[in-house]
């Protein structure tokens, strides 16, 4: 059924296409000062929102389109819809709308006179208000979409699925076009980074408001941090705070996995076990620790070139070992850790998910062996499996009570992680005789569960979940295993 159409557009492309197709379907358009003038010009009637508004403009054209009339035409529904339309009183069914393009100017100074007036108010105000009353309105956020609306609307296809859909995109868009505004006005009040992964890519860092996390860190010493300063101390930020206990506990990290994990009765111990597994990869990496740094632990870390060093505070004997290292950055984390949704892109869309919260519950779990794990060997099992959970997958861990003796991460099939974790604790001289393993998944085959036997492993935790389970366990029964299900999964990708 013909209705009334609103269009406000910047950027006129499509916007008289669209605007035809609706007028030759019997709807009324109506349309924003300058946009109302365009469609006049090609002969296509248009009134002008100035009927509604009873202004033109204000502030030099600041303001043309935020009043109460329009506003109401948008957002009717219900009774107060019928009853504006048997007033005969103007409700508008679509609304079209392009922003002023900030995006082509976004990395131009906040400060520039000409950035802040393209900073649209008024587009993304109304095609909000369209979004929220979609049962309603059509929103057609942006002139990429006004063709597919213009045929939506031309074949009855305009229907609540398609509203429900637009007003998904309308929020999406206005979402993109705040943060892009955003990241342009907080430029100088939160670290630049030099460049991305590698030099030749532009980057960015935006923080949330009220500040958290990253956010809310203090730099105690040393440049910005880098990229993929970022993405390692966050890797280390999240192991170190889920380690067993709540003593001291040290973390190293390499790209982005975990060289090296310990608890110990001081920091300083915790670093020594913790480097002790892999005294070669922490160089140029991130080491973060859940407690206090203080001079003993920066004694110890004479010798090591750290990119960053994490730690919720810094000794005063500390901070002088800090001012001496110039190329390492410290950072003072806050408490708490992530609860909000997660966020990865990919090409034309973003993935979420709820963060992976820890390993707190995975054990005692189910144990599927006849053989049942000691007390010691159980404690080892945990303190692998939390630090296995913050590995790349594939993941194998093997530790002891206290730390983490071989660390294998991000092969194609497990046991290649396995003989990776093998390889490097013989490395370092770490015998793995009577310790214990974590996998971030299922033993797809009884082959993995076979070499810990014979490298003398003593107990196993997994998730369990394969068809060929039955293998696993019947492997590590001959091999003297003992072997625990928790039922849950920690990949990381």
């Amino acid at each position: 059924m013909p209705g009334k159409a609103l269009l406000s557009c910047w950027n006129k492309e499509g916007t008289e296409a669209l605007a035809r197709s609706l007028t030759e379907a019997g709807w009324e358009i109506w349309a924003s000062g300058g946009t109302a003038a365009f469609l006049r010009e090609r002969g296509v009637p248009a009134r002008s929102t100035e009927e509604l508004t009873g202004i033109v403009s204000l502030l030099g054209g600041r303001v043309k389109t935020l009043h109460p009339a329009i506003y109401s035409a948008i957002l009717a529904e219900g009774a107060d819809r019928e009853a504006m339309a048997a007033r005969g009183e103007t409700v508008f069914d679509l609304v079209a709308v392009d922003f002023y393009p900030f995006e082509s100017c976004s990395q131009g100074s906040p400060r520039d006179p000409e950035v802040t007036e393209l900073i649209d108010i008024g587009g993304p105000c109304m095609i909000r208000a369209a979004a929220k009353n979609w049962r309603h309105v059509i929103p057609a956020a942006g002139a990429g979409c006004f063709e597919e609306v213009a045929r939506a609307v031309a074949e009855g296809r305009d229907d609540e699925e398609f509203r429900l859909s637009m007003a998904a995109s309308a929020f999406d868009l206005t979402s993109r076009y705040d943060l892009a505004v955003s990241m342009n006005l907080e430029k100088g009040a939160v670290p630049g980074l030099r460049y991305g992964e590698n030099p030749h890519q532009a980057a960015w860092i935006h923080f949330r408001r009220p500040a958290e996390g990253f956010g809310a860190a203090v730099l105690e010493s040393g440049d910005s941090l880098s990229y993929n300063n970022y993405l390692d101390a966050s890797a280390a930020w999240d192991i170190v705070s889920d380690m067993p206990g709540d003593g001291p506990a040290v973390v190293l990290v390499k790209h982005g996995n975990p060289c090296g994990a310990a608890t110990g009765s001081t920091a300083r111990e915790a670093f020594s076990r913790a480097f002790e597994a892999d005294r070669e990869s922490p160089y140029g990496g991130v080491m973060a620790t859940r407690t206090e740094v203080d001079e003993d632990l920066m004694e110890a870390l004479k010798g090591l070139f750290l990119e960053l060093l994490l730690a919720p505070s810094f000794a005063p004997g500390a901070e002088r070992h800090l001012a001496k290292r110039k190329k390492m950055r410290a950072l003072r984390m806050p408490p708490g850790s992530e609860t909000r949704l997660q966020s990865r892109t990919v090409w034309g869309a973003v993935l979420l998910q709820e963060p992976d919260r820890g390993c707190d519950g995975d054990l005692p779990g189910r144990i599927v062996t006849a053989r049942a794990p000691s007390v010691e060997q159980t404690r080892a099992l945990d303190l692998a499996m939390r630090v296995c959970r913050g590995t790349k997958s594939n993941a194998i861990v093997i530790a002891d009570a206290r730390s983490a003796l071989g660390i294998g991460a991000g092969q194609m099939s497990r046991i290649e992680s396995l003989r990776m974790a093998l390889a490097r604790a013989a490395r370092a001289g770490l015998s793995v005789e009577g310790a214990s393993l974590a996998s971030d998944g299922y033993f797809p085959f009884g082959d993995s569960i076979e070499a810990a036997a014979a490298a003398g492993i003593a107990a196993i935790v997994q998730p369990g979940g394969s068809i060929r389970d039955q293998e696993a366990i019947a492997a590590a029964d001959a091999g003297g295993l003992a072997m625990v299900f928790t039922g849950k999964r920690h990949f990381r990708h």
